[in-house]
């Protein structure tokens, strides 16, 4: 306990010790009201509020720090013998941002250390670094890409989390993107790539001994077309096909089950912004996964998104989203699962300097191939508070619950958490 402790003091100093500038808080909004009702309460600029940055160059550099302490009363998330415990979390970013007048690049990097009080076996430390820009061949023509790495970890609610795992699974991730978008008068056009390459490290068992991960290792690519027109100057509807291959690093007889797929997805939809009402986007279609193994079984359905803000008030944001996507699992006997999920997001700016919310959602996971379905319900609350343009507080509170066929997993969580944010 100690070590935890000096740990977090050493590090609160370290966040603390940036750029201090004079405390003010807004007693009132008394500011005059833009009328910006087509942008987010959570996207607007806050003059006064906002972090300008670091000029460097043809660049703006935003460097970010924060300490956070959340409060966890089941951090296995298992249906008995729950376990709590407090943890501190220190994280620290920076993202460079382009100023050209053409052409754009912008470049990030990050890093997060969570320590736990009593559970020190659950400490993790995830990083990440990366860049994407476009460049600007035509007026009409450009061509798009990124590229991140990342160190990251498997929360212990995960549908593939390893039940027995005395400590949670990391894995590396590295992704690369490229697309090129080309408009015709009202014609639009875009396609483009995604290649992710995923690297599950061991992971040691509870009770002794380890268990090797690389039957989990893969690489997916995707490919797609999509078609689009100007209906209006504000509504484009489309149409798009996807294509898609995962392919496993091992393949029997290494392991028992050939997991390399092949799938395809074809959609249509729209991208819209109505004026003082909402924007955003949604799409339906159709998608399909085929597997190598002649006894996994193919997955097929309804494919859905929509990401849809709704502008209630100038000072009040609705966010509506939803998903249908075919996912990898771990799960003996399946082949993977199909993951509905729908959610909402309401933000409302009490004063120019507070936001408070709140959210809910829910997703089913129905395994194919087994006798497992999955429901998570979940729902939020929180006030984001910003002190100046370089110092902010955030309260939350997050509840999860998981009802699932198979004995077991079943789940209740409960977190509620403190962040001090500090930024130039």
């Amino acid at each position: 306990m100690s070590s935890f402790v000096s740990r977090a003091l050493l590090a609160a100093v370290a966040v603390t010790s940036l750029h201090m500038v004079p405390v003010s808080v807004a007693s009132a909004q008394t500011q005059e009201i833009v009328d910006d009702r087509n942008v987010s309460v959570r996207e607007r600029a806050r003059p006064g509020y906002d972090a300008v940055g670091v000029r460097a160059g043809a660049f703006t550099v935003f460097p970010e720090a924060s300490i956070s302490g959340t409060f966890d009363d089941n951090i296995y998330a298992t249906d008995t013998n729950t376990e709590s415990d407090f943890i501190t979390t220190l994280a620290a970013g920076v993202q460079a941002v382009s100023n050209w007048s053409r052409h754009s690049l912008n470049l990030n990097a990050g890093i997060s250390q969570a320590l736990y009080a009593d559970n020190n076996d659950e400490d993790r430390l995830d990083w990440n670094v990366g860049g994407d820009g476009r460049l600007d061949i035509t007026r009409d023509t450009s061509v798009s890409g990124g590229l991140s790495y990342a160190q990251l970890h498997e929360d212990r609610s995960a549908p593939n989390a390893i039940g027995l795992a005395a400590e949670p699974t990391e894995y590396t991730l590295l992704q690369a993107d490229a697309a090129l978008d080309h408009r015709f008068n009202r014609v639009t056009s875009r396609i483009g790539a995604t290649y992710s390459d995923y690297d599950f490290d061991t992971v040691p068992l509870t009770g002794g001994g380890v268990l090797n991960q690389d039957f989990r290792d893969r690489e997916e690519y995707t490919e797609f077309l999509q078609l689009g027109y100007d209906v209006s100057p504000d509504t484009n509807v489309y149409v798009r096909g996807t294509l898609n291959q995962r392919e496993y690093d091992q393949k029997p007889p290494v392991v028992a089950l050939n997991r390399d797929s092949d799938g395809y997805a074809v959609v249509a939809g729209s991208d819209f912004r109505l004026t003082n009402l909402a924007q955003g986007g949604i799409f339906v279609g159709y998608q399909e996964q085929d597997y190598d193994d002649p006894t996994l079984a193919q997955i097929d359905g309804i494919a859905y998104g929509a990401n849809v803000d709704w502008f209630v008030t100038p000072l009040t944001t609705i966010r509506f989203e939803a998903a249908a996507t075919i996912e990898e699992t771990i799960a003996a006997g399946a082949s993977g699962y199909t993951d509905n999920s729908v959610g909402f997001r309401i933000d409302h700016e009490l004063m120019r300097n507070v936001i408070i919310g709140a959210n809910a959602g829910y997703s089913n996971q129905d395994f194919e191939g087994i006798p497992r379905d999955d429901d998570v319900v979940s729902a939020g609350l929180g006030v984001d508070y910003f002190l100046n343009r370089n110092f902010s507080l955030s309260l939350g509170y997050d509840y999860t619950d998981r009802d699932s066929t198979v004995a077991g997993l079943d789940y209740s969580r409960n977190e509620i958490g403190l962040t001090l944010r500090a930024g130039l």
